[in-house]
């Protein structure tokens, strides 16, 4: 396991993900996310394990704590993502904190034709006949849709309530809307903003991805800026720049966004 610091949770026989996958063999991509209050890797791995070899394996391991949320593996799997005929799980819920932003994954996973197998759920989009991994979308596409129409409702409501109290109401970032004073994602538009950087890390032009991503271009600036804290990627200007070169040059190839 890879988690970016040592854990008494972990065997340390266990492979480490350091980047790329040491060999090609190694094609299935296991997420495993544990908090520190509940500490239940073990069982996540040891259902992972039951149905897949070790040494086809890269282990992607977040430890949430009280004091971070961040998801550095998680994103790292998601940058890497081409790389793996399988993406495997425990539960859904270990993929994404919004059915929007798990919507976005299974449809990606399923343009990309990459395989989710989830063990402890009757969920494997793993053969040939993907009559799961549609429902999945098609199920999860209605509720984030649900989803978004309730934080609006209650952000409109916030806002409402603001301005009768005679507070002034701010533009938030873009993924994000105010309500009462404080600040919440959008699911729709924050997974959106986490793809758009996660495509220009690439190398991408940063215009017209956003244009893909519908991101306005009024928006771009403070998304890249303030990538790691509003977002949870980090982005470095000074290193696309460098990948933009390479893409430019023909050094490096990308494939279309679809």
């Amino acid at each position: 396991f890879h988690t970016g610091k040592e854990s008494a949770l972990f065997d340390k026989s266990t492979p480490v993900r350091l980047g790329m996958a040491e060999t090609p063999s190694q094609n299935t991509a296991a997420y495993v996310r544990v908090s520190t209050a509940d500490q239940d890797a073990e069982r996540q791995r040891e259902s992972i394990l039951n149905e897949y070899d070790e040494d086809t394996i890269d282990w992607f391991v977040d430890i949430d704590s009280g004091a971070s949320l961040s998801r550095d593996q998680y994103n790292d799997m998601r940058e890497s993502i081409d790389d793996y005929g399988v993406i495997t799980a425990t539960e859904i819920d270990r993929l994404g904190r919004s059915f929007s932003e798990l919507a976005s994954f299974v449809e990606e996973l399923r343009q990309k034709d990459i395989g989710l197998n989830l063990t402890q759920q009757p969920i494997d989009t793993t053969n040939e006949d993907d009559w799961m991994a549609d429902m999945l979308l098609n199920m999860l596409i209605v509720l984030a849709d649900a989803e978004r129409k309730m934080i609006q409702d209650r952000v409109q409501q916030g806002v409402d309530k603001a301005m009768r109290d005679g507070k002034r109401v701010g533009r938030p970032p873009f993924g994000y809307d105010v309500e009462d004073g404080f600040m919440y994602q959008d699911p729709a538009e924050y997974n959106r903003a986490q793809n758009f950087i996660r495509e220009v890390k690439k190398g991408r032009a940063k215009s017209t991805t956003a244009d893909y991503f519908e991101i306005p271009q009024s928006a771009v600036q403070s998304i890249l800026k303030r990538s790691h804290q509003n977002y949870e990627i980090p982005f470095d200007n000074d290193l696309w720049t460098i990948e933009r070169a390479k893409v430019e040059a023909g050094e490096k190839l990308l494939e279309p966004l679809e």
